[in-house]
C-alpha cells in the first residue's frame, strides 16, 4: 500500500503532464474526431461565391466585349478608371478583387495567332487581396482566351463577331452529371471508432511520460538503496511497484475511455455494449505497450526532458502508422509495410472489427484475439528489454 501511494504521489507531484497529455489530449482528441462526424449532406448544393473585378478593355473589339460579357455573367463588375492609381487604389482597398486588363489588339491578335498556330495573347490579370477568387478569374479568362482560339482556328472564315458567338456559345456547353447515392461507412460506431484511434496517442504519451517518470525517480540511487535496506523483500518491492505503475495505466485508460463512450453517444446511437467493451478491452492491451516502453526507457537512463520527447514522438509516429491521421490504405506501400510494425495498426483493426460488427461471433473472436495477441507481444519484446538492460546494468 505504502508503494502504491509513492507512485501515485510521485505521479501527482506533476500536474501538468496529467493535465496535459491526459485530460487535454483526451479533450481534443473529441474536437479532432467529433468536429466532422456528424454533418447533414441531404439537400445541400453547392454555388459558387462570385468575385469583384474589374474589367479594363483597352482593345474594343467584338472579342474583347465578349470576354468581358462572359466575365460578367460569371463574377461581379465594378468599373474602375484606366488608371493606374486608380486601379491600384481599387485592389488596396479591397474594392475589387482583381483587375482584368484586355490588351490593346486582343481581338485581330487572337484571330490571327489562332489560324497561324502561334501562342494566343494574353490577359493581364492583378490580384487583390482575395488571391482565391483573382486565380479563378484568371482562370476563367484564359479558358475562355482558348476556346476563341480554338474556334478561329477551326473556322478559318469566321470574323471577329462571330468567334465571340462561338465561345460564348461552348462556354454555356455543361457535362451531363447524376449524383449517385452510396452507402457511407461513417455507421454510428464511427465517432467512437476515431476517438479510440486518436487515443493512441494519448495513451502513449501519458503512459511513457507519467509511469517513465516514477519508474526513473525510483530507479535513481538513492531510493534503490532504501528500498533494499528495507525488511520488505526485493522482489515483493518490484512487484509492488508493477501494480502500482499498472494501477496508474489503469486509471489512463478508465478516463480516455470514458471521455470517449460518452462524448461519442455509441450507446445511444445503437452501438452494442458488447461491442464497445471488447472495442476498449483492446485499448487496455495497448496500454500495456506503452507502460513496456517507460519501463525499458528507465533502464536505459532517460529522464523527464528524453521522455517527454519521446513519448511525443512515439505517440506520434505510431498513431500515424495506426491510421489515426491518413487512412493506411490511401498511403504507399512502404508505409503500409511499416504499419504492420506498430502496435497502434493492430489495435486499431481489433477496434475497428469490434464496432463494426452486428453481433459478436467466432470470426470476430478470432480476429480480435489475433490483433490483441500482436499488440501484446510488443509488450513482451519491450519488456524483455528492459530486463536485458536492467540486469546488466552495475549495482550500486
Amino acid at each position: 500500500m505504502r508503494i502504491c501511494k509513492s507512485v501515485f504521489g510521485i505521479a501527482l507531484a506533476h500536474p501538468i503532464y496529467l493535465g496535459v497529455y491526459v485530460v487535454f489530449l483526451s479533450l481534443l482528441g473529441i474536437f479532432l474526431t467529433g468536429g466532422s462526424t456528424y454533418v447533414d449532406t441531404a439537400g445541400t448544393t453547392y454555388v459558387a461565391e462570385p468575385a469583384n473585378l474589374a474589367v479594363v478593355d483597352r482593345d474594343g473589339s467584338a472579342l474583347s466585349q465578349a470576354l468581358e460579357a462572359y466575365l460578367a455573367g460569371m463574377h461581379n463588375v465594378t468599373d474602375v478608371a484606366d488608371d493606374e492609381f486608380a486601379l491600384q487604389d481599387a485592389l488596396a482597398t479591397n474594392t475589387v478583387d482583381a483587375v482584368v486588363i484586355v490588351p490593346e489588339g486582343f481581338g485581330s491578335d487572337c484571330l490571327a495567332a489562332a489560324r497561324a498556330g502561334e501562342e494566343l495573347p494574353k490577359v493581364e490579370v492583378a490580384y487583390g487581396g482575395y488571391t482565391q477568387a483573382s486565380a479563378l478569374a484568371e482562370q476563367q479568362a484564359v479558358q475562355w482566351v482558348q476556346l476563341a482560339g480554338a474556334a478561329a482556328s477551326l473556322e478559318p472564315e469566321a470574323d471577329v463577331s462571330q468567334i465571340a458567338e462561338l465561345a460564348a456559345a461552348a462556354t454555356a456547353e455543361r457535362a451531363d452529371t447524376e449524383v449517385i447515392e452510396v452507402s457511407s461507412s461513417r455507421g454510428p460506431s464511427y465517432p467512437l471508432r476515431a476517438y479510440l484511434s486518436f487515443s493512441t496517442y494519448t495513451i502513449v504519451c501519458s503512459v511513457v511520460v507519467c509511469v517513465g517518470l516514477v519508474l526513473t525517480k525510483i530507479s535513481e540511487q538513492d531510493v534503490r538503496r532504501r528500498m533494499l535496506v528495507s525488511p520488505t523483500r526485493p522482489w515483493r518491492l518490484s512487484a509492488g511497484v508493477l501494480v502500482a505503475c499498472l494501477a496508474l495505466v489503469l486509471c489512463v485508460w478508465a478516463l480516455t475511455s470514458a471521455v470517449g463512450v460518452i462524448s461519442s453517444g455509441a450507446l445511444a446511437n445503437g452501438v452494442g455494449a458488447a461491442q464497445i467493451a471488447l472495442a476498449l478491452g483492446a485499448m487496455l492491451a495497448f496500454s500495456l505497450v506503452p507502460l513496456a516502453l517507460a519501463f525499458m526507457l528507465s533502464q536505459l537512463g532517460f529522464r523527464e526532458e528524453g521522455l517527454n520527447a519521446l513519448g511525443n514522438l512515439g505517440g506520434m509516429v505510431s498513431s500515424f502508422l495506426g491510421g489515426a491521421w491518413v487512412p493506411i490504405a490511401l498511403l504507399g506501400d512502404a508505409v503500409q509495410t511499416a504499419a504492420l510494425f506498430s502496435p497502434a495498426y493492430w489495435t486499431n483493426d481489433a477496434v475497428t472489427a469490434a464496432l463494426t460488427s452486428p453481433s459478436i461471433t467466432e470470426e470476430l473472436l478470432l480476429r480480435m484475439g489475433t490483433d490483441v495477441g500482436v499488440t501484446l507481444l510488443f509488450a513482451v519484446a519491450f519488456t524483455a528489454v528492459g530486463l536485458a538492460l536492467g540486469r546488466a546494468r552495475p549495482r550500486a
